[in-house]
């Protein structure tokens, strides 16, 4: 009976052992499958993925446990600061890594945009056709073009990015002479295999043309990314250039597979490459240097809502995890007025400047203009000439006040011209026009992107001291990463608030960081990092400094309860507190702006608009008395 047991288990055994090896060899076939593109040898498959630096298995290989390691620990439990309770009513709001994916790279941790999700996965009505869509070659223009379905009356716009594992690249828009196309080409980089998100974007939803993303195979000689590391260290530094170009930023968003050595990359592992110069990149202890030194410097942000996002990434980068714990319920998070802050000598300032409302005019009308109930404009109250005031009351302090770099966003030459010329000719520090910074609108049609443009040489034609900062080709790449990722246009917001990488960033943006970057390199190191790093070492020997725990730094404020209505408060009167805790979470009810009610015989007209703010939508009546 054992005997014949052991004769039918044999067979048995082999057929299990064969089926065991069908099956190894199936999964193997279906993942190469799923690797291989059409025409394509599984050799120069393998080579495509390690010059893009993928593993076969890039994916898969990072562990659920390996994601999950490096979710930063939400604080649930900040009880206090400054001695004081951290009260319930605050209702503090705690932020997940719900728009990234985390991913462990050699050198660090790489945090990943989101794409696509559930809400943008809906299909467009138009198509989209051309070779560019499956295949181009590295370093050779390619086009595509999307038929747009007229029959529908939307107020879309249409978005191509391609998005690799180690970089990503937006499709360029050109001149169409027909309302049913729209023409982009592609100028691929690195060969490798791509997403290619081509999409119908508008305010309220997006949806993807039928088979995005499609899977964009990029053909070449394999890039060796230990040279593009060694070739982007060579190359000068961007902020030691002067910026005069309006077209000067084109480049593409890269990770440390790619970025110099030298140069370093943003928090989040991605960094803005151009192909003439790199950007340095200022560490945290960097910046610590910068404030223990005996150089002051100060940086004044002016514009909106949206440029603030500049501002909050500048204070993120300046302030160590515990400085900034209480940062998202801040007086510093949303201010409608004045603010800064001080860490040693290192200085930077935001100030609420809606130029793009206060027109091109200093003179006294006769008409008004309401916002809600508020009068936002009237001889009293000329919202341009509020801003010269208050440019020309900043100046009139002793120079050691004065800013180093300022940046605002003009609306047009004329108005520009008149806020020049409430700075004095003897300052010596940098103006910084930021244009085509906006999600909003028709940015991503050609003509936006060339108006942009045009706009640009025009205030280089005002002052010397003019440097020029195109936000669209720095926010292109990261147009998924808005407030509202993945929605491009829902948010005109490029940061948000959030708690990554255990709490070492409390403001989320790599744009308005990459421009903060930017901004914080003209200041401090002007001739290059490299240079102002020797400089350090002549004075100081080898000696580093970290930001250190339990240090004084200075918090000051002036920020109203509501934007309403506009306003620039021409001498702003703030709150200050100096601390070795932190920045201070937001107790008071502050007031509003005092301001005249409007007149009733206005308040009877009809609104001309109603503007969507963060503090509630404006109903905007003007009127001629």
């Amino acid at each position: 009976m054992g005997s014949n047991s052991l004769v039918l288990g044999r067979p048995l055994r082999g057929a299990l052992i064969a089926l065991l090896i069908y099956c190894a060899v199936l999964a193997v076939n279906i993942h190469i499958t799923t690797l291989h593109t059409p025409g394509m040898k599984l050799k120069d498959t393998a080579l495509f993925h390690e010059s893009q630096g993928f593993r076969l298995a890039s994916r898969s290989s990072v562990m659920e446990s390996d994601i999950n390691s490096t979710r930063p620990r939400i604080d649930g439990n900040r009880s206090k600061v400054d001695g004081i309770l951290h009260p319930k009513e605050l209702n503090v709001v705690q932020y997940h890594s719900e728009f990234y994916d985390l991913t462990n790279t050699p050198g660090g941790v790489v945090l990943r945009v989101r794409h696509m999700v559930a809400a943008t996965s809906t299909n467009s009505s138009s198509r989209a056709e051309g070779l560019g869509l499956h295949v181009a070659m590295a370093g050779v223009t390619t086009g595509l073009q999307i038929v747009v379905n007229t029959t529908e009356d939307t107020d879309s716009d249409y978005s191509v990015l391609a998005v690799g594992q180690h970089i990503i690249f937006s499709g360029n828009i050109v001149e169409s002479k027909s309302s049913e196309k729209v023409n982009f080409t592609l100028i691929p980089k690195y060969p490798g295999i791509y997403d290619l998100y081509v999409e119908e974007i508008n305010p309220m939803s997006q949806f993807q043309i039928p088979g995005s993303p499609f899977r964009l195979l990029v053909k070449g000689a394999p890039a060796s990314a230990a040279l593009e590391r060694d070739e982007a260290d060579q190359l000068l530094s961007c902020q030691s250039v002067d910026l005069v170009d309006p077209r000067w930023e084109d480049g593409y968003w890269v990770t440390r597979h790619y970025a110099g050595n030298q140069r370093g990359t943003l928090r989040s592992g991605w960094v803005y490459q151009r192909e003439t110069c790199s950007f340095d990149i200022f560490t945290k202890d960097d910046l610590a240097l910068v404030a223990e030194s005996q150089d002051p410097k100060r940086i004044l942000v002016l514009g909106t809502s949206v440029d603030r996002g500049i501002f909050l990434s500048m204070v993120d980068l300046i302030l160590t995890s515990e400085e900034k714990t209480y940062l998202d319920v801040s007086d510093v998070a949303k201010c409608w007025g004045y603010m800064d802050v001080q860490v040693g000598n290192l200085t930077v300032s935001y100030q609420d400047f809606r130029l793009g409302r206060a027109g091109s005019s200093t003179a006294e009308e006769d008409g008004i203009e309401c916002h809600d109930n508020k009068l936002a404009v009237s001889t009293e109250e000329v919202p341009l000439l509020n801003a010269i005031r208050f440019l020309t009351n900043m100046f009139s302090e002793g120079t050691s006040l004065w800013p180093d770099l300022i940046t605002l966003v003009p609306k047009d030459k004329a108005q520009f011209q008149m806020i020049m010329n409430a700075i004095p000719k003897s300052w010596n520090g940098t103006i910084v026009p930021l244009y085509n910074f906006l999600t909003k609108g028709n940015i991503y049609t050609n003509q936006r992107v060339e108006g942009g443009y045009k706009k640009a040489f025009s205030f280089l034609s005002v002052d010397h001291r003019v440097q020029l900062v195109d936000g669209f080709s720095i926010a292109a790449g990261m147009r998924h990463a808005t407030q509202s990722s993945p929605f491009v246009r829902k948010s005109s917001h490029f940061h948000r608030l959030c708690n990554e990488l255990d709490g070492e960033m409390r403001v989320c943006g790599d744009t308005t960081e990459m421009i903060a970057q930017l901004i914080l390199g003209k200041v401090i190191a002007p001739h290059g990092k490299h240079l102002w790093e020797k400089s350090l070492k002549s004075l100081h020997g080898a000696k580093s400094l970290s930001a250190r725990i339990g240090r004084e730094f200075k918090v000051c404020h002036d920020c109203p309860n509501s934007l309403l209505p506009f306003h620039i408060k021409v001498r702003p009167q703030p709150t200050c507190y100096v601390t070795v805790h932190g920045i201070k979470p937001s107790y008071d009810v502050k007031p509003v702006w005092d301001g005249t009610v409007c007149p009733e015989e206005c308040m009877k007209t009809a609104p001309v608009e109603e503007i969507p703010t963060q503090s509630g939508s404006v109903k905007v009546r003007k009127c001629t008395l």
